[in-house]
């Protein structure tokens, strides 16, 4: 199945404020092809204006976020009753 995971961070030498969505997959067993879609700035989808260096920065950063989100929801799942 496909779904999205989307978070706020800055970016840029103003640290401008953009949304971040995170595309993946997954299954019983994992998630898999895991990869920034959209990067949003007021309204418009910038994706292409950031330079290699900054977009690398930007996919370590939502592969973090993404990692901690998974290991925080599993833990709100196990604790529902």
């Amino acid at each position: 199945m496909e779904s999205k995971y989307e978070f706020d961070t800055t970016a840029g030498a103003g640290s401008e404020v953009v949304t971040i969505v995170y595309r993946y997959e997954y299954d019983d067993d994992s998630s898999y092809n895991e990869n920034i879609e959209e990067v949003w700035f007021e309204g418009r989808n910038v994706i292409g204006l950031f330079s290699d260096e900054q977009f690398k920065e930007l996919e370590m950063e939502a592969a973090m976020r993404f990692q901690h989100h998974k290991q925080t929801k599993g833990q709100e799942e196990d604790c529902q009753p």
